[in-house]
């Protein structure tokens, strides 16, 4: 695989996994490389999860050269700057607080013990909250080249997917069925599921999270699965067409590459 083709956006629109939450310190931001930007994510001792930026908004200091987070703000390790969940600067060390510096705060949702951040265009909220799924096993990561769609066309044609449809079960899914009778289902631009059979049960979750415009993290629970591919699946890729743009009208394309680290 390689970069993006010419015209596909690198960093689709949605949900995506970006770290186990039990794998992180309590109150510290530990540096996480997604969407083309250099961010944070952080848990506090209650068992909330954030992903900022992490360049502090004040002098551009690296949040995860030591800054903090507890279940109300996230601390620099500068000048002890403060800003809110939100963003919101909520202390300025001994000056007055700027209204208008904010830290850049992606939504992030936990569920079952999975952080997954959301990437939208110029600040957007998601319209609906991540798939709760669960794991046959423990999430295995492992860094590959290529854009999302590329390494799940590769999964899916790898265990023997060649056609399918939008899922009925939910929102924004793609569901593949294979001659042994498996059933393979995408949710949203990067959450691959693998069943047996019409049971519950479920024998592979992947998850795959582009980490610049031509690299992706892919974590695994349970099979592991190639994401190389011969071909392309038609009906997949017409459906996946719907995470290249955003889900509020009127806003700007993504920007492509490292913009986090422009002007630094």
């Amino acid at each position: 695989m390689s970069g993006p083709s010419a015209g596909r956006p690198p960093f689709p629109v949605g949900w995506f996994v970006v770290a186990r939450f039990d794998g992180l310190p309590d109150g510290a931001l530990v540096p996480l490389a997604a969407f083309g930007q250099d961010l944070v994510v952080g848990r506090t001792a209650s068992g909330r999860a954030l992903v900022t930026h992490s360049v502090c908004p004040h002098l551009g200091a690296d949040l995860a050269a030591g800054g903090r987070i507890d279940d109300y703000e996230v601390v620099c390790p500068l000048h002890g700057w403060c800003f809110s969940h939100s963003g919101a600067c909520t202390s300025a060390a001994e000056g007055p607080i700027p209204e208008t510096t904010r830290l850049r705060v992606w939504p992030t949702e936990l569920v079952d013990g999975i952080v997954w951040a959301f990437n939208g265009r110029d600040g957007e909220q998601p319209d609906q909250p991540p798939p709760a799924l669960s794991l046959p096993g423990d999430l295995v990561g492992t860094r590959r080249p290529g854009h999302p769609e590329d390494a799940l066309t590769g999964m899916l044609t790898s265990v023997g997917v060649v056609d399918g449809v939008p899922a009925d079960e939910a929102p924004d899914a793609w569901e593949g069925s294979t001659a042994d009778g498996r059933r393979a289902t995408v949710y949203g631009p990067g959450t691959l599921v693998v069943r047996p059979g019409q049971d519950t049960s479920v024998d592979v979750v992947v998850h795959v999270t582009p980490v610049d415009g031509f690299e992706v993290e892919v974590r695994t629970s349970g099979e592991a699965l190639p994401t190389e591919s011969v071909g392309g699946i038609e009906s997949f890729s017409r459906w996946y067409r719907r995470f290249d743009r955003s889900t509020t009208l009127g806003r700007r394309p993504a920007r492509t590459g490292r913009s986090g680290r422009a002007g630094r």
